[in-house]
């Protein structure tokens, strides 16, 4: 969230009309509202998910999840990178 305001801070900070910056924000909002670490609905049941959610995204990374068990930070760690090895074509 602190990088997504220093860039929404930068958007309206910056050069041209206000009407311009403001509609930019308000599709920027909009766009992140999609992502994982804006807007999420946590429960165990979707636990993994959104952790991986969360990963993908950048919000966190398998360091700040220390308090969660070996084995499930190996299991997120070898699906992320598993996903990142298929989205680069990779096998």
């Amino acid at each position: 969230m602190e990088r997504l305001n220093r860039e929404y801070i930068a958007l309206l900070s910056g050069t041209g009309p206000a009407s311009e910056k403001f509609w930019e924000l308000e599709r920027r909002m909009r766009e992140d509202k999609k992502r994982g670490g804006v807007v999420m609905r946590m429960s165990r049941s979707n636990m993994e998910l959104n952790l991986l959610s969360l990963l993908s995204d950048g919000v966190i990374s398998i360091a700040e999840l220390d308090g969660f068990s070996e084995e499930l930070r190996e299991k997120l760690a070898f699906v992320l990178r598993d996903h990142r090895d298929w989205d680069h074509g990779d096998s």
